[in-house]
């Protein structure tokens, strides 16, 4: 009974607010050195609404782990997504997340390119659904079924999330007024 008074009388749901928040932050700071650049609009989140800012925790938990495919597909499917919603720093981010993967700087380079004709055609097909689905809203049938014969039904999967939870990170971002415009030639230079 006393849980619940305290629950209803909004007491609760500040007792060790200032702690979760800076729990959050802690997190934040972790994340932007792991991928390498600022995430102001996660630390807003979390300094906001601690309740909103979990939810948003939970699209990361959405994307990752990649299980079921190769790193050079996953992160394809990620710089594409990431490229159609135009943010420079989610570009940027995912070069950092691919090249802490291990994809090569020639991979990264062809991949954010729209020339695919240096990737391998399993690469390319994902590149291609990529585009169709985040950039032109369209179908790609034969890139996906190439994508099936390469990675299996549950790669195909795991590459539809990582694509299109790439491309919902700058939509966030840019709702809040935090998004970069992409520089491709810019970006490049990083891979």
């Amino acid at each position: 009974m006393r849980l619940s008074s305290a629950r209803s009388s909004g007491r609760g749901r500040k007792c060790g607010g200032g702690m979760l928040k800076w729990i959050a932050a802690q997190l934040v700071g972790r994340a932007e050195k792991r991928i390498g650049v600022e995430l102001d609009y996660a630390r807003k989140i979390s300094q906001t609404d601690i309740r909103l800012f979990m939810r948003y925790g939970k699209i990361f938990a959405f994307l990752a782990p990649n299980r079921n495919v190769p790193p050079d597909a996953y992160h394809t499917a990620r710089l594409r997504g990431a490229i159609s919603a135009d943010c420079g720093t989610c570009v940027e981010a995912e070069i950092n997340l691919a090249q802490a993967a291990g994809v090569s700087g020639e991979i990264i380079n062809a991949v954010l390119g729209t020339s695919y004709s240096d990737l391998p055609d399993s690469l390319r097909a994902v590149a291609e659904l990529a585009d169709a689905v985040t950039a032109a809203h369209t179908d790609a049938a034969d890139a996906r079924e190439k994508i099936i014969s390469a990675y299996g039904e549950a790669g195909l999967i795991e590459i539809c999330f990582a694509l299109n939870g790439a491309a919902l990170l700058p939509g966030i971002k840019r709702s809040m007024g935090y998004a970069t415009v992409c520089n491709l030639d810019t970006l490049r230079k990083l891979a």
